[in-house]
């Protein structure tokens, strides 16, 4: 893959639980690191949960390799368009690991709120 394809900014968040003080808790993201990655749709579809219609975008997702990244990290991508920033949350599925040789990622990716 060419340098050039690494074009997006994205951020690696890591969860972390905290008490809510009412005998539950809270996760929170904290942000690990920003690295460059590409981002390419690859599908979607629609399910029925909760009641309602709720549709599913996938993606996939490479960058270089990182030891830290796992299917418990999410990756948030924000871009500023016309002035107004959008930022787009990506759960991640699988962790490939290119040709086993520790030089890029390949990540398997859901858009949206973890359920």
């Amino acid at each position: 893959m060419a340098i050039g394809n690494l074009r997006h900014r994205v951020t690696i968040q890591s969860p972390s639980r905290s008490a809510d003080g009412g005998g539950g808790s809270v996760v929170t993201w904290a942000n690990v690191a920003t690295v460059f990655a590409s981002i390419e749709p690859t599908g979607g579809n629609e399910r029925f949960f909760g009641d309602q219609n709720e549709g599913l975008v996938t993606h996939k997702i490479m960058m270089r390799f990182r030891r830290d990244v796992t299917h418990k990290n999410r990756i948030s991508y924000a871009r500023t368009v016309d002035g107004t920033t959008y930022t787009q949350i990506f759960n991640i599925k699988r962790v490939m690991n290119e040709g086993s040789r520790d030089f890029f990622l390949h990540l398997l990716v859901e858009e949206g709120v973890a359920t």
